[in-house]
């Protein structure tokens, strides 16, 4: 007889491609809000992140956010959560050279990202275990799987939606275009 397999404190990672994001109106305020907001430096290294971006000061951004609302209720059902309410949003806009170092998203439940305007290229995110598996697991595994990988990496494309619970350690890969990578990142917690 077949031992029952259960897994404990798993790592869930959702991932979509949404088109409902008019990201070209995006891009525009994101560069205009950049002349004004100095914003702030928290894990991003020679990249732009804005202050907390409020509800009413981009329609295209208040589309993504109702959208988003429907996502997050659905990934906290999926997993036991009860229903969460964003606690804030940001933009990113990571020129040549810039990216994001190792961090996660203290106080937040489910933290995520969205590509406005991005290609694998221009740095991907990376998510990392933390669990000190690497000390455990054997080197001459032949075949990383979900069991024995370390690191997962989703690339940076536009459109792409990625949903993390706020305790996962990720960065993100260097961009190495002359072209910006654009993103909107949020953080979801318990309501309050």
């Amino acid at each position: 007889m077949a031992m029952h397999t259960e897994l404990w404190f798993p790592s869930v990672v959702w991932s979509s491609v949404i088109h409902i994001v008019d990201n070209e109106e995006v891009k525009r305020w994101a560069y205009e809000k950049q002349k004004t907001d100095k914003g702030r430096t928290i894990s991003n290294f020679g990249g732009w992140q804005s202050n907390d971006i409020k509800q009413g000061e981009c329609p295209a951004i208040d589309r993504f956010i109702a959208h988003l609302n429907n996502e997050i209720k659905t990934c906290a059902q999926q997993v036991g959560l009860p229903e969460l309410e964003l606690y804030n949003l940001w933009v990113n806009i990571n020129p040549t050279a810039s990216y994001n170092h190792l961090h996660n998203h203290i106080d937040s439940v489910l933290s995520g990202t969205y590509y406005v305007d991005a290609k694998p290229e221009q740095g991907n995110i990376q998510f990392e275990r933390n669990d000190n598996a690497e000390y455990h697991i054997p080197v001459n595994v032949t075949q990383e799987t979900y069991y024995t990988s370390t690191r997962a990496t989703y690339a940076a494309k536009t459109g792409a939606l990625y949903v993390f619970p706020g305790w996962l350690k990720h960065s993100v890969q260097g961009n190495y275009t002359d072209q910006d990578r654009i993103s909107i990142a949020f953080n979801y917690g318990e309501k309050r």
